[in-house]
């Protein structure tokens, strides 16, 4: 099986992402498909942070972050150019969730 490109790998995080809130306005947080959603997002926002270390992290987003629900925005070092414009981050990934796809020494190296 071929290996995504990094801007293959982003491009499906930003369509997921679109998809996974649509899903949650049609049919709520907890339904089956916006669920899955939201987990092959972090799935595949976990595997860019992993597959290429040197061009994306994660910091903290206090902007948009709640005490109860602290976000990351999975952030480029270098801006991209995709079709739909450019990007300097492949969305957001509460802590939460950062949390269990990670070990924690992996989750510290993460953030910046």
């Amino acid at each position: 099986m071929k290996s995504l490109s990094y801007h293959e790998i982003v491009e499906r995080i930003i369509t997921i992402n679109h998809a996974w809130k649509l899903a949650r306005e049609e049919f709520g947080p907890k339904n089956a498909i916006t669920m899955s959603l939201r987990e092959q997002k972090s799935s595949w926002q976990a595997s860019l942070l992993r597959e290429f270390p040197e061009q994306v992290y994660l910091h903290l987003d206090e902007e948009n972050s709640t005490p109860e629900d602290r976000l990351f925005s999975v952030r480029f070092k270098t801006p991209i150019q995709l079709d739909t414009g450019i990007r300097s981050d492949a969305e957001h990934l509460p802590e939460r969730i950062a949390k269990k796809l990670f070990w924690e020494n992996e989750l510290v190296n993460l953030i910046k």
